[in-house]
């Protein structure tokens, strides 16, 4: 298991290129591609991602076509990506990862 994620490795993930300074701070620039640590990465994703997309989908679960939904309102991540996201800290928090 590596100590950071990449750009690459985040948008590999379902990551949108151009928010992930926004989301997860300023990258560490001393490799040729920004990086954020795993520690960083995994702490958002835990305390503010996952319990938003929690929220969205409890608001929208009535609703069959919620991505349809997101896109017509220009909200850049989609279903796919937050269950991912929402999987990697499900993992995590069940003792298979990083413990919260």
């Amino acid at each position: 298991m590596t100590e950071f994620y990449t750009a690459t490795d985040l948008e590999q993930a379902g990551y949108v290129p151009y928010r992930l300074a926004e989301l997860f701070g300023e990258p560490d620039i001393t490799t040729n591609e920004d990086r954020w640590s795993r520690e960083t990465v995994e702490a958002v994703e835990h305390e503010v991602l996952a319990p938003a997309a929690r929220v969205v989908f409890a608001a929208f679960e009535p609703q069959l076509d919620t991505r349809a939904g997101m896109i017509a309102a220009d909200l850049r991540v989609g279903r796919p990506q937050m269950e991912q996201m929402l999987a990697r800290v499900t993992v995590r928090e069940s003792g298979n990862g990083r413990n919260p």
